[in-house]
């Protein structure tokens, strides 16, 4: 069913307030985020929500299925992946805690979450994991076994694969591929270290359980 152009413009109008609403709450909250939003209610938010994960999950299970027949497709599905890990798992339990009322809380972390780039909200992910879990060398600089550059930088190369793929019709390579499936799974890894410091983890399927 179409919508008229006044429908349309109603929707735009609310997408614009609700990224607007968030912007403004991530700037203002984004120093004090990690130290307010404690463990005990990171735990909360996870036992809560314990499907959060299972679509990344999905997706990067497909990737794998796909790598030797469809590196291209592999290579949407797992660099999907690392951005909803990312953006629902990582970012989206904090910014909901910086809203104490309910309904607001969840509409303002949805609308943050489904703005384009990951890269804007870097800070705040690493003071997530850097929250829970300690690096050698710190996580600006933490690669991934194998690995000449840093993660972040390996997902920076794989967003660009992955957007002249779907927007100029680049075919990938079977080793990029298998480059983002790598880096989908090292993040999970990470994920799943800052889950086991608040007694949780994956199961197969991606959902959270307790260990």
């Amino acid at each position: 069913m179409s919508i008229s152009w006044y429908e349309a413009e109603q929707e735009q109008a609310y997408s614009e307030f609700v990224d607007s609403l968030a912007k403004e709450l991530y700037e203002e909250h984004k120093e004090q985020a990690i130290e307010e939003f404690v463990t005990e209610r990171l735990a909360s938010y996870y036992k809560k929500h314990v499907h959060i994960a299972e679509d990344a999950i999905a997706f990067l299970k497909k990737a794998q299925s796909l790598q030797e027949s469809e590196p291209t497709a592999s290579l949407i599905f797992s660099s999907t992946a690392t951005e909803v890990l990312l953006k629902s798992v990582l970012l989206k339990p904090v910014v909901y805690g910086l809203v104490h009322t309910e309904p607001l809380a969840e509409l303002i972390a949805t609308g943050l979450v489904k703005q384009t780039g990951i890269d804007r909200f870097k800070e705040l992910i690493f003071s997530i994991l850097e929250h829970h879990i300690e690096f050698d060398n710190g996580i600006n600089d933490y690669r991934r076994n194998g690995s000449s550059v840093s993660l972040w930088k390996e997902r920076e190369s794989i967003q660009k694969y992955r957007n002249n793929a779907l927007h100029q019709a680049k075919v990938c390579t079977e080793s990029e591929a298998q480059q983002s499936i790598e880096v989908a799974m090292a993040f999970i890894n990470l994920t799943n270290t800052l889950l086991s410091r608040i007694g949780l983890k994956f199961s197969k399927g991606g959902l959270l359980v307790c260990e």
